[in-house]
């Protein structure tokens, strides 16, 4: 006879695809911060030494777990045993962005369909925790999105993911604007080795190559502020306003009026 779940009765945060450079940098800020978390690999790589080191670096509680995001009955089972057993405050979305500079590639590198089923799975999986998470006094949802300056950049693979993820953050947005959870989309910027390398131009910088540490702490903050949508990097946030026909394409599957995102610095 299965034992009954432990209650914990403790803050913690999961992010949704940790295992890339960013996934963990966002963990490092958040643990700093004295945040327990969850960290939810959905590929093959394996996050339970990274946890173990992060919960003696920074005293606090990580649990580490692997989820097939095309498995819509292991998405509820994990869902359901999350809420049973611990109190989410904050759920970050990093399934399409969580790249590796020390691999050299996005991980993983995907077939149309298999990006099709991860943006599903992690539409699956914010949709079960929502009920829990409304309950709270305050709670937060972030979904960490690449933003290219032109569709080419993009593979057409990438770009059906980035822009059905884009799609369902923003019907979020509308859904739970009068609720207590913020939800919030953070861009990156490009990353080297997702998107073509960018044509020179006459001595200005066309976007700022950031740290995913730096990344990471402005997501951060622009997250527990309550910011809507942000942009870490000053000529990222100038290229975002010279280029916005590019969100043209975000938005193709997105039918209703357009959100009040507005960038923070």
């Amino acid at each position: 006879m299965n034992q009954p779940l432990q209650k914990v009765n403790t803050h913690y945060t999961i992010i949704l695809g940790a295992e890339g450079d960013l996934g963990r940098a966002m963990a490092r800020e958040i643990a700093r911060r004295g945040c327990n978390l969850i960290l939810v690999s959905t590929t093959k790589c394996d996050l339970l030494r990274f946890a173990i080191g992060l919960q003696l670096n920074e005293d606090v509680q990580v649990e580490a777990y692997r989820l097939d995001l095309s498995d819509e009955s292991a998405i509820g089972d994990f869902t359901a045993r999350m809420k049973n057993r611990f109190e989410i405050r904050a759920l970050i979305n990093n399934v399409t962005c969580n790249w590796s500079v020390t691999r050299d590639r996005y991980i993983p590198e995907f077939s149309r369909e298999d990006s099709h089923t991860r943006f599903r799975g992690a539409a699956l999986f914010t949709w079960a925790l929502l009920p829990h998470m409304e309950k709270l006094s305050s709670s937060y949802i972030q979904h960490i999105i690449p933003f290219p300056f032109r569709k080419e950049q993009f593979s057409p693979e990438m770009q059906e993911s980035v822009g059905k993820m884009y799609a369902f953050a923003r019907e979020l947005d509308k859904e739970l604007k009068h609720t207590s959870i913020s939800v919030s989309l953070m861009h990156p910027a490009p990353i080297g080795n997702l998107v073509k390398e960018p044509e020179p131009t006459d001595g200005i910088p066309q976007y700022d190559t950031l740290d995913p540490g730096l990344i990471a702490q402005k997501a951060v903050n622009g997250m527990l502020r309550g910011d809507r949508l942000i942009i870490p990097g000053f000529w990222n946030r100038i290229q975002f306003f010279l280029n916005r026909q590019v969100i043209a394409w975000f938005r193709s599957a997105y039918t209703s009026p357009g959100s009040t995102l507005q960038p923070s610095v």
